[in-house]
């Protein structure tokens, strides 16, 4: 009950005061037309953009062949960040993934390690989950760093052909079995001698990234490097 009250409270004053802070509701935005300055010293930034292999590429060293790879945020439980999360994932609040993507999108437009992007791609959902949620978190994701870096969103071209269970209590093991042969490329040639960056909301076991990003360097000459909003803090 007091969760439900919460979130009718948040989406009132949001009705009425959209220039309040996501995190507080109670000061003003002023860093990034998002956050108050309280509550942006706090947020968990990683850093990574920047960083030779840093806590995200270390997770898939061995596992998979990925140019760069970067989180904006570490997850930590209960935190500002995992609000964040669930308001965008569970709360109608899309515009979320598109500011944080932009906020992505500036923080590595200088840096090297990300130059020569050809492309965005998110990771997709099945079709009835997006339907039923209304958007693909991860686009907006996407959609926001391409605003800020001017790179072209592939999207449709992978796809989810396989529904998949919930994985928030799997072990990576049950991940992997659950996500075999869920995803597939429908027109290899468009990922072909392509630098891909594929993008999703958390890196936690990084079996979907991995899943994913496999299927695209089966296209010829491809490359791929990853994002997302958040990676959980145990990853560091």
């Amino acid at each position: 009950m007091l969760k439900f009250i919460k979130e009718y409270w948040d989406s009132f004053l949001y009705l009425f005061y959209p220039d309040l802070c996501i995190i507080c509701n109670n000061n003003d935005r002023e860093v990034h037309d998002t956050f108050c300055f309280d509550c942006y010293a706090q947020l968990p930034f990683t850093y990574q953009g920047t960083a030779l292999n840093n806590d995200f590429m270390q997770h898939f060293a061995g596992k998979i062949n990925i140019q760069h790879g970067a989180s904006l945020f570490y997850f930590i439980k209960q935190g500002m960040v995992q609000g964040i999360i669930q308001d965008l994932k569970y709360r109608n609040k899309p515009q979320y993934g598109i500011k944080m993507g932009e906020i992505f999108g500036a923080s590595i437009k200088e840096d090297s390690f990300f130059k020569n992007i050809d492309a965005i791609v998110p990771i997709p959902l099945y079709k009835s989950k997006e339907i039923q949620r209304g958007y693909n978190q991860s686009s907006k994701f996407a959609e926001g760093i391409s605003k800020v870096l001017s790179i072209p969103i592939i999207s449709n071209n992978l796809i989810r052909i396989r529904h998949t269970n919930t994985q928030t209590k799997m072990t990576r093991e049950e991940r992997l079995v659950n996500l075999k042969n869920a995803f597939t490329v429908k027109n290899s040639q468009l990922f072909e001698e392509k630098h891909i960056l594929l993008v999703d909301d958390v890196l936690t076991t990084g079996t979907t990234l991995l899943e994913c990003g496999k299927k695209i360097l089966e296209c010829k000459d491809s490359k791929i490097s990853m994002a997302t909003i958040a990676m959980g803090e145990l990853l560091r």
